[in-house]
């Protein structure tokens, strides 16, 4: 964690040592490190599974000249919101309630995990009579996505979860993904005020992986849509070309 925060800070600095970049009157090329946090809402056959979470995303894009934008983002699922929550009703006692190896009550957390990786391409379109380099950016991607329910042991003392058998409860899912964004991108003058925001979403066309569901004793090899409805907040670290001048003399 030291060596990412001293990371993060020389990158600031950086940014902000750029004095030569004028972004208030000219499109600047530009590499752009951003975090974001998504509040996701779930829809189609998402919605069956999982409840609202939450995504954390990780990009890098590249910002060229007339505002086009391309890169790769990375994003991290999680949720406690499980409604597909009836898979292990099958292990529990009259009492709802699991045994483990000394013959007490045990537990078991249920949660959302997955991520997603794109490919991103956009534009920023200027607007708000703010610097032409922000404004209404739009970007699409395409990419993977995956998710499962991770079925968590409290005392790690179940024997029906552990090595492989907890494989034939947790609905592995994954498939191919494509998502839409649209909002605004402020580049701060003052280097350190940048960021966007908007509606993030995420389709993916996936299908379950694991060749046996135990609870329903069947394999599921359904095709499924996956759709995320995310509500983005981003802020991200421009790093800037140099600006070169040329002055002439007589």
């Amino acid at each position: 964690m030291r060596k990412l925060s001293l990371l993060f800070c020389l990158l600031t600095f950086h940014s902000i040592a750029q004095k030569t970049t004028n972004i208030k009157d000219t499109v600047v090329n530009a590499r752009i490190i951003s975090v974001a946090y998504n509040y996701e809402i779930p829809a189609a056959d998402m919605a069956k599974r999982f409840g609202n979470g939450s995504m954390l995303d990780a990009s890098f894009l590249f910002k060229f000249g007339k505002n086009w934008l391309v890169g790769a983002t990375g994003s991290f699922l999680y949720s406690a919101n499980i409604r597909e929550d009836t898979i292990l009703d099958a292990l529990k006692t009259a009492s709802g309630n699991f045994i483990n190896n000394n013959g007490i009550y045990s537990s078991i957390v249920l949660n959302e995990r997955g991520y997603v990786v794109q490919g991103k391409f956009g534009k920023i379109i200027p607007a708000f009579h703010s610097n032409p380099n922000s404004g209404v950016m739009a970007v699409i991607g395409a990419g993977f996505m995956q998710h499962k329910i991770k079925i968590q042991q409290i005392g790690n003392d179940l024997p029906q979860f552990a090595g492989d058998y907890v494989k034939g409860y947790d609905r592995l899912t994954n498939g191919f993904c494509t998502s839409q964004f649209i909002g605004y991108a402020h580049f701060d003058p003052h280097k350190l005020l940048n960021f966007y925001t908007g509606i993030d979403v995420t389709e993916g066309f996936t299908q379950n992986r694991r060749d046996w569901n135990f609870d329903s004793q069947a394999k599921d090899d359904s095709q499924r849509i996956d759709i995320l409805i995310g509500l983005k907040f981003a802020w991200f670290l421009p790093l800037y070309g140099h600006t070169y001048q040329e002055f002439y003399t007589h």
